[in-house]
């Protein structure tokens, strides 16, 4: 994965988990209140995934469009249905980006 875009999606998904955090909630609490799984709402953050998008949304009050504009149509705001393949690619995680600064210092 490119670090540009790597960096790109860690910042996104931060930026969410902020506001989430300011509007009291945690991504534990989404999943309880919207009666989703473990865990989906932080899938969401990293990967496609419908449910977990909507969940946030709404707990922030905002289109899921707004908050991923790559997984959803510009202009009619509709879901992209499959998802292009670079919305499945993960960035690294923190051990792997502390390994890998690391090995360049």
């Amino acid at each position: 994965m490119n670090p540009k875009r790597a960096k790109a999606l860690i910042n996104a998904a931060q930026i969410v988990k902020n506001k989430l955090e300011q509007r009291g909630y945690t991504l534990a609490a989404v999943d309880r209140q919207f009666k989703l799984p473990v865990g989906t709402a932080g899938d969401a953050l990293r990967n496609p995934n419908r449910r977990g998008e909507e969940a946030i949304a709404a707990a922030l009050g905002v289109q899921p469009v707004l908050l991923w504009p790559l997984r959803y149509e510009a202009v009619t705001g509709q879901r992209l249905s499959p998802q292009p393949s670079q919305n499945y690619e993960r960035p690294p995680t923190i051990l792997q980006r502390r390994k890998l600064a690391g090995a360049q210092t």
